[in-house]
């Protein structure tokens, strides 16, 4: 009996490692909708002289769009990293933004890289705008890559854990602003 036991064991094994994998796949189709907070390091820099890194809160970070392919997503990306606008008068917070159209690539089952080149915006914190001369928006270009990682999935929701590098160069009345933002979100995501 005791040199039957490893061959049962073994049997054993692999009838539930079979019953595993007849799990259906988690399946993307249709519409996307996804939103993401975390924290972000940035780096923004006013020419000529004026440079600083600052660290910071991430959002709003929405993307809607739709699944293309079992692995590949067409999106409208906006991510948004909040920074301090240190300015005569009073310091404010503004956002370094932007409205970018990218794609989404699943090179694994839960491991995704995406990309794209938009819009950037520099635009006012919708909380902290004290009156009319603050509403101003600036615009330019932007380009962002990600990578993300799926933690849970249910039904046609997963978790994922993001980072995320965000350019963008703006033209102020001033100057030219560059600004380089590195984030590590967590993302809530509806397939």
């Amino acid at each position: 009996m005791k040199p039957l036991l490893p061959l049962i064991l073994t049997v054993f094994s692999l009838t539930a490692f079979a019953q595993n994998s007849d799990k259906p796949a988690f399946e993307r189709k249709g519409l996307i909708f996804g939103a993401a907070f975390g924290v972000s390091a940035i780096r923004l820099n006013r020419s000529p002289v004026a440079k600083e890194t600052q660290a910071s809160i991430s959002f709003p970070n929405l993307k809607i769009g739709a699944m293309v392919s079992k692995r590949t997503a067409i999106l409208l990306y906006l991510p948004g990293t909040i920074y301090t606008q240190k300015s005569p008068g009073r310091e404010r917070d503004r956002g370094f933004e932007a409205i970018v159209p990218s794609i989404q690539y699943w090179v694994k089952d839960k491991w995704w890289l995406s990309g794209g080149v938009g819009l950037g915006l520099d635009a006012p914190a919708f909380y902290d705008i004290k009156n009319e001369s603050e509403r101003k928006f600036y615009f330019g270009t932007s380009a962002v890559i990600g990578s993300g990682y799926e933690l849970c999935r249910k039904g046609r929701f997963a978790l994922d854990i993001q980072n995320r590098i965000q350019y963008g160069k703006v033209n102020l009345p001033s100057a030219n602003q560059t600004g380089l933002a590195y984030s590590v979100l967590v993302g809530f995501n509806f397939y």
